[in-house]
């Protein structure tokens, strides 16, 4: 037999951010409740719903009873619970009683480590809704959320005050007390608009009275009514809502009953930037904008309420009157920054600390402002215009709109200087020196561009690095790691070769650091590249063991790394990689360290030694042209086909002879050979099946 679980907990307004993580989180920590607590799902799986005023947990069925366990127990050696004459010992009493068994019900078995005594443990699994009542206080708790409080006289702490819990058993009760909360079957339906009591019996019940009572209790549901909503009101005005995923996702969680409201706004305001106007009303005021057909910000916005009001005309003239003000505002500032030209704002950084150890913002630009030449040089970029947008990359810190807007850094950049007459390439640089911000963002389009966000991006790292403000853990304040991937992103999804040792000496010599601290930045940052590197190329789904032995034997311009590792990953599927590579790892283990020589051939005196020189000789150029040329799967390729070479080799040859000559002789025959590997991979480091795998 099997029943069904309903969960309900209802609260004060939890934050928007909190709940999506809150109701995925509500399904693992109960799925991985059941498997402790031996609790079956019979039919179904956990499913999580939420609201800013309830989390709700469903499982159609669950059995009424914790399956029976039955397991064994080793106890002491035989021959300590157990005297001469086969009588039970202290040890043997001890370990029974400690067990719920009787003496005579121990056994014994034999182990590698000798005979012990045994107890086999029978438990019988007992009602599930007893286990629950004693489970569910505790798993309520456990929530996570990013803040939690307490509240009142409460011991007990959660996202917002808890006032209700509903938890049900096949329809009945489950009897709990919450710190004072006690468990019922009676739910609340929206705040304003039905806030009295509903009972519920079941899901069924309990989902067809939650929508008469204003809540939508699916967050997915009210994402879709958002959706549709916003777009036909659009419609309306022959547009379309600007494309907003996020702004979905928060909003449908800051309402339990969406009811979308189109208001306008004086299209006098227009003239301002539609990145200023969108802000504006998504950051202050989570509204929607409306776009025509072309492109262009439609003098109105559509905002979401959480009551359906009697009139909805006074909902949408309050909204109209919130905007107006704030559109005010924005067109203020925006009136105020162009009176005076970009350019002549530079100055002004000079009294902008950007840290405390390493100077204001302007020093920072000038920094910049050199990689950003060196950069260019390397990349064939233009050189005056990647100088001139590092000079003004970040002088629309001082104006009004960023100083209201931070996310519009760089956005607003780029409109002033096109305003102030600066070239359109200077502009589009400003602009895209912040690409990318995310994951998944898109890149510079402009070689200056990428120079300038390069340069940015690698004077902050290692001016970081330089006064201690090193990443640990989960702690990042100055995002090293984010802006560490998207230099190298930015590499490799143009193709550009990079040294990272020079560019990094290049940003510690314009911090005009000494050179003992810059042997050490350098050397820290370094590293710490080759770890973003490394991750990088596990997420494509390469071997981890496959990523460090590419990388430990140099990953200096990262494009080559990457396609050494992608070479070397290739060679896993060929017949030919195990045995090579365990061939090469005997090698090495035979070879001393820092081992060199040179092939005698009057000293090669076996047919197999003379098979494998020819054969080395045979590959050698090609192996070491293709290498560099970084065709690195034609070079292991090459490599590859000694493969039989040297198995004939080991199975037939003594490398250690007793003539000293001939030892060096096939020493120096190996160390040629695995030479050639090293030069794209350290083979000591790859992971093959008969040593576990490393994935």
């Amino acid at each position: 037999m099997a029943k069904e679980f309903l969960l309900e907990i209802g609260t004060e307004e939890i934050p928007s951010r909190f709940i999506e993580p809150a109701i995925e989180k509500m399904k693992e920590l109960f799925s991985q409740l059941l498997m402790n607590g031996r609790v079956a799902i019979e039919s179904g799986a956990p499913q999580s719903y939420g609201t800013p005023r309830r989390l709700i947990l469903h499982v159609p069925q669950l059995a009424e009873q914790q399956q029976n366990i039955s397991k064994e127990v080793v106890g002491p050696p035989k021959k300590i619970a157990y005297d001469a004459e086969g009588k039970p010992t202290k040890a043997a009493l001890v370990f029974a009683g400690k067990n719920g068994v009787s003496v005579e019900a121990l056994t014994s078995k034999t182990t590698e480590k000798g005979e012990y005594v045994v107890a086999r443990i029978d438990e019988k699994g007992g009602d599930t809704v007893e286990w629950l009542k004693q489970v569910l206080p505790g798993f309520i708790l456990s929530i996570p959320f990013q803040k939690t409080m307490r509240w009142m006289d409460k011991d007990i702490r959660f996202a917002r005050p808890i006032h209700w819990v509903v938890a049900l058993w096949g329809g009945s009760v489950i009897d709990f007390e919450l710190n004072g909360i006690k468990s019922g079957n009676h739910s609340r339906g929206h705040r304003f608009m039905s806030p009295g009591a509903f009972l519920v019996k079941d899901f069924k019940s309990y989902a067809s009275q939650a929508e008469p009572n204003y809540v939508v209790i699916d967050p997915l549901v009210r994402k879709q009514r958002i959706e549709k909503q916003t777009q036909d009101l659009a419609k309306t005005r022959n547009g379309t809502v600007l494309a907003d995923p996020g702004l979905v996702d928060e909003v449908a969680n800051l309402v339990e009953y969406p009811v979308a409201v189109m208001g306008t706004f004086n299209k006098e305001y227009l003239r301002v930037p539609k990145e200023v106007l969108i802000t504006a009303m998504r950051e202050h005021q989570r509204y929607f904008s409306v776009v025509g057909l072309d492109g262009n910000l439609l003098p109105c916005f559509i905002t979401i309420s959480n009551t359906k009001a009697e009139d909805m005309d006074v909902v949408r003239a309050g909204n109209e009157r919130v905007l107006a003000a704030r559109l005010s505002d924005a067109a203020y500032f925006f009136d105020h920054d162009v009176k005076q030209p970009l350019a002549d704002r530079v100055e002004g950084l000079k009294k902008v600390t950007y840290q405390e150890k390493l100077g204001t913002t302007y020093d920072k630009v000038q920094r910049v402002k050199t990689l950003s030449v060196y950069l260019a040089g390397l990349f064939n970029a233009n050189t005056v215009f990647a100088e001139r947008a590092a000079e003004l990359c970040k002088a629309d810190l001082l104006t009004g709109v960023v100083g209201e807007f931070p996310k519009l850094q760089g956005v607003m950049g780029r409109e002033y200087a096109l305003i102030s007459g600066e070239d359109p390439r200077v502009a589009d640089a400003i602009l895209e020196h912040y690409l990318p911000r995310y994951a998944g963002d898109k890149f510079p389009a402009s070689l200056e561009g990428l120079c300038v966000g390069i340069a940015d991006r690698i004077d902050t790292i290692t001016g970081c690095f330089s006064v201690g403000l090193i990443p640990s853990g989960s702690e990042d304040p100055y995002g090293l790691r984010r802006q560490s991937v998207a230099i190298l992103n930015m590499l490799m999804d143009r193709g550009l070769r990079l040294s990272l040792t020079d560019l990094i000496a290049e940003a510690c010599k314009a911090l005009g650091l000494k050179k003992q601290d810059r042997e050490k930045v350098g050397a820290e940052t370094l590293d710490f590249l080759r770890q973003r590197l490394a991750g990088m190329l596990a997420s494509e789904g390469l071997r981890s063991d496959v990523v460090d032995a590419a990388l430990s034997v140099g990953f200096d311009d990262p494009l080559i790394a990457r396609e050494k590792v992608r070479a070397l990953d290739g060679l896993r599927t060929s017949e030919d990689y195990q045995p090579l590579v365990t061939a090469l790892k005997r090698a090495g283990n035979i070879l001393p360290k820092e081992f060199s020589g040179k092939v005698k051939k009057n000293l090669l005196a076996l047919d197999a030694e003379k098979a494998l020189y020819a054969a080395y000789l045979d590959i050698k150029d090609r192996a070491v042209d293709k290498t560099g040329k970084l065709d690195f799967r034609g070079a292991l390729a090459d490599i590859a086909s000694l493969r039989k070479n040297v198995d004939a080799f080991f199975d037939t040859v003594m490398v250690m002879d007793k003539d000293p000559e001939v030892k060096a002789n096939r020493l120096a025959l190996l160390a040629g050979i695995t030479g050639l590997f090293s030069q794209i991979a350290d083979f000591s480091r790859l992971v093959l099946s008969t040593e576990g795998e490393n994935k």
